[in-house]
């Protein structure tokens, strides 16, 4: 039995080789792994704070729903930079069997389509984040009078996000073009 993922990229969907995009993702990703920090040393913080005092940080659950939004976004380019986005790929490991190249084209039409379909998300998204931008006291999180978080923060997270990710598809994509291993 023969190895296809000797002919599919070292690490999955990747991409895009070691341009400008590179760093780019990757500071993205460690904001998002930072942040993942910040976010378990906030609930520790409140539960001792809960459970020693009877005072709990307010808005813990807000600032948590909140992060896990904007982590996934942040993170979302790097998960397919280095090949971990969930995807089924039997068809493709049956094409790679009989053609490289079918394969490779495959792998970019699969790129181009996320691409394509993330950018369309952003452009009926950007309305939302400008709504929320310009009208702050209108969007927010939580509750009134309790603990509010304003949303346009995180809405701009996931744009940069979704802009990432579709550059990072785009990238993918002239590589898987070219026959480089993304």
């Amino acid at each position: 039995m023969t190895d296809v993922n000797d002919a599919t990229p070292a690490r999955g969907q990747g991409g895009g080789g070691d341009g400008p995009l590179g760093p780019v993702v990757a500071g993205l990703n460690a904001l998002g792994s930072v942040w993942i920090i910040a976010i378990m040393l906030l609930i520790c913080a409140d539960i001792t704070m809960r459970t020693l005092f009877n005072a709990p940080i307010a808005g813990v659950a807000e600032m948590v729903a909140f992060s896990i939004v904007g982590i996934v976004f942040l993170q979302l380019a790097h998960t397919l930079r280095s090949g971990a986005l969930t995807r089924s790929d039997l068809l493709l490991t049956l094409v790679a069997k009989r053609s490289q190249g079918a394969a490779r084209v495959m792998r970019a039409v699969f790129n181009l389509t996320g691409a394509a379909l993330l950018a369309l998300t952003f452009w009926y998204f950007f309305p939302v984040l400008a709504k929320a931008w310009t009208h702050p006291e209108r969007n927010f999180m939580g509750n009134p009078g309790f603990f509010v978080i304003p949303t346009w923060p995180l809405y701009g997270l996931m744009a940069i996000g979704m802009a990432a990710t579709v550059l990072q598809y785009l990238a993918s994509a002239w590589a898987n073009l070219k026959g480089r291993r993304p």
